[in-house]
C-alpha cells in the first residue's frame, strides 16, 4: 500500500482589511459642556502621533450620529464632521477595532488637529 502526500491542501491565512480615513477634528474652538476649553486641552494633551479615542454621543441634541474625539486623557477636543461620523459610527456600534492617531496639531491663534482613523476588520 502506498501512502501519498496530498500537495493540494490549501492553507488559509486571514489578513485583516484596513480602511484608512484622514480628516480633521471640528468644533475645536468651542468649550465643552463642563466649561473646559478644547483649545487648552489640545495645547496641553495632544501631540502629533498621539493615540486618540472616539466616542458615540447618541444623545447629542444637534446630531444623533455625533462622534466625540477625545484626548489620550479622555478629555473632549471636538467632533468628527457629520459625514465622517456617519461613516465611522457603524464601526463604533459593531465594536470594530479602531485606531485613531493625531496626524498633525497646528495653528497660530486657533489650534487644529488632523486625524488618521484606521478601521481593522
Amino acid at each position: 500500500m502506498r501512502i501519498g502526500l496530498n500537495l493540494n491542501v490549501a492553507k488559509i491565512i486571514k489578513i485583516p482589511s484596513v480602511f484608512v480615513y484622514d480628516t480633521k477634528v471640528v468644533g475645536v474652538s468651542k468649550d465643552n459642556a463642563d466649561g473646559s476649553s478644547r483649545q487648552e486641552i489640545i495645547r496641553q494633551e495632544v501631540e502629533e502621533d498621539d493615540k486618540l479615542k472616539l466616542l458615540a454621543e447618541p444623545d447629542n441634541p444637534y446630531d444623533k450620529n455625533a462622534v466625540k474625539v477625545l484626548s489620550k486623557n479622555d478629555n473632549q477636543i471636538g467632533y468628527l464632521n457629520k459625514e465622517m461620523a456617519e461613516t465611522i459610527l457603524p464601526a463604533i456600534k459593531n465594536e470594530t477595532e479602531i485606531h485613531v492617531t493625531a496626524k498633525w496639531v497646528n495653528g497660530e491663534k486657533m489650534l487644529g488637529v488632523g486625524l488618521r482613523i484606521e478601521l481593522v476588520s
